[in-house]
């Protein structure tokens, strides 16, 4: 995306060590590493739930079909925008 959220990512790396299963998220988010810290640090141990469930922040749509489709950028923004 850009360098604002390379730094995010960054911040959200910090804490990907607690994930107990990083090796499962990081497939379900098809490699992108960025995007799987970003999941976990929201979302923790609900991190595979929330990648298969319909998000109202993403018109609906669940955000591993997203990945799956090549649109990760839609979901690296609703992750971003999320409190």
């Amino acid at each position: 995306m850009n360098s604002e959220w390379n730094t995010f990512a960054a911040v959200c790396k910090e804490e990907f060590h607690l994930c107990t299963f990083q090796s499962e998220l990081l497939q379900q988010c098809a490699g992108l590493e960025d995007v799987a810290w970003a999941v976990f640090y929201h979302a923790r141990e609900n991190a595979l739930l929330w990648l298969s469930k319909n998000v109202p922040a993403l018109e609906g749509k669940k955000p591993i079909v997203l990945i799956a489709e090549g649109r990760a950028d839609a979901v690296r923004g609703c992750l971003w925008r999320m409190p």
